[in-house]
């Protein structure tokens, strides 16, 4: 995209239209004075820029041309250009191509305010789409850019999205630093929505690196200091995750108890985390083997409107207990569809927990070609999306089937790459 000065734009424009100075005379325009906006001797002002406009706008209609020219085009200098255009194709939902003309415009022109939200637009647009690695890199630049502008405000959010990123490609460490970032920057900024957002996003995180006690006494300081301060939604993901994260650490009689309170506040109110509470029900009462009040809840866990990869985990405890109750077929089909919809919807984390379940159903069979094709599988699918976590399982569970099925050099090769992995 080029942008011309002042004097440029009279003289190309007069070029496109076949006109010469004199066909832009008027009352309040000689053509003296066009002649000297043109060779760049006189500025161009804003009056006499919506002169020159009015007149190439009515000689273009004299040919059927809509050009549309604004007041102010005549007068402005190439950098006004560049911010005018910037502006105006923002407000279109530019896509993923035209934001990174934009970006390459806002670069030449040094436009830092406008580069830093046009970073952190592509990086919405690729967060949109589940592309976390890509929505990180521009989340960066953002971040950088919002350094420079010494704009603290807006590097709460920023701070926020790249710990979440982090979090959804499995690199929990990583994701505790963002997020410790995001509550600092929040607390100064007085934004209390993403301080409390982002603590319970840190608990999660604590929870995913075994950091248990870090966790709980994270969800406990949002629940018990400031519960009056919290949004809804916010309150009530800290609950549901304690519940969880208490089943987890088979405290299953508290996490019941925590998950049930939670029913009547969420009825009519939040479909979403009403089948997620159900299902944590239902999987806590899978940890105590109490079977029939686990797929009880997970009725009503499917029962609720939910999200497709909701629906994965709601698949993954109902397969869990179908192998338990001695329906072997049926978990397998039921976890493989768990499988799919995770990978579906780049959901990492169940597809992980749902690949091990799958394992332990075939390996209570002694199913090797199948626990083959499944870790491949999943090799696969995390080398394709450039995710780390569970590689190193998937490579472990091919070996010991190599060494089961008297596979040596399998098994040797699988140890090696193992090592790698593991360093």
């Amino acid at each position: 995209m080029e942008f011309h000065s002042p004097s440029e734009k009279i003289k190309l424009m007069r070029k496109k239209f076949r006109v010469n100075q004199a066909e832009l005379e008027g009352i309040n325009m000689t053509r003296a004075f066009i002649s000297m906006m043109e060779s760049g001797r006189r500025n161009v002002s804003k009056a006499s820029s919506k002169l020159l406009a009015e007149k190439f706008n009515k000689i273009a209609n004299r040919i059927s041309v809509n050009l549309n020219l604004d007041d102010e085009y005549f007068s402005r200098t190439p950098k006004e250009d560049a911010i005018h255009y910037c502006n105006e194709e923002l407000k279109n939902d530019p896509n993923h191509d035209k934001l990174e003309e934009l970006i390459e415009i806002s670069e030449d022109f040094e436009l830092d305010d406008l580069q830093a939200e046009m970073y952190k637009l592509q990086g919405e647009k690729y967060y949109n789409k589940e592309d976390f690695k890509e929505a990180f890199s521009y989340f960066r630049k953002a971040l950088g850019k919002y350094k420079e502008l010494r704009d603290r405000k807006s590097q709460v959010r920023i701070y926020q999205l790249l710990g979440i990123c982090k979090s959804r490609r499995e690199e929990h460490e990583d994701a505790i630093y963002y997020f410790k970032e995001a509550i600092a920057y929040a607390r100064e900024e007085k934004n209390k929505r993403v301080f409390y957002k982002g603590k319970y996003n840190l608990a999660v995180s604590y929870m995913l690196t075994q950091q248990y006690d870090k966790s709980l006494e994270t969800l406990d300081q949002i629940i018990f200091d400031k519960a009056d301060e919290i949004d809804f939604d916010i309150l009530v993901n800290v609950k549901t995750l304690k519940g969880y994260e208490l089943a987890y650490l088979d405290r299953v009689e508290e996490a019941i108890d925590e998950d049930l309170s939670l029913i009547d506040i969420l009825r009519d109110k939040d479909d979403e985390n009403l089948s997620m509470v159900y299902n944590n029900i239902a999987d806590a009462y899978y940890k105590i083997g109490d079977y029939e009040k686990s797929l009880k809840f997970v009725d009503k866990a499917k029962k609720v409107k939910v999200s497709k990869p909701m629906l994965s985990q709601i698949l993954n405890t109902k397969g869990k207990v179908l192998f338990k109750t001695g329906f072997y077929q049926e978990s397998i089909l039921v976890l493989g569809l768990a499988i799919d919809l995770a990978e579906e919807y780049k959901r990492f984390d169940y597809l992980l927990e749902s690949c091990k379940d799958l394992i332990s159903v075939y390996e209570s069979a002694n199913d090797y070609k199948s626990i083959q094709d499944l870790m491949n599988r999943l090799l696969e699918i995390l080398d394709t999306n450039d995710v780390k976590s569970g590689k190193a399982y998937a490579v472990l569970k091919l070996a010991e089937v190599s060494a089961k099925m008297d596979s040596s050099s399998e098994t040797v090769r699988y140890l090696n790459k193992l090592e790698i992995l593991l360093q």
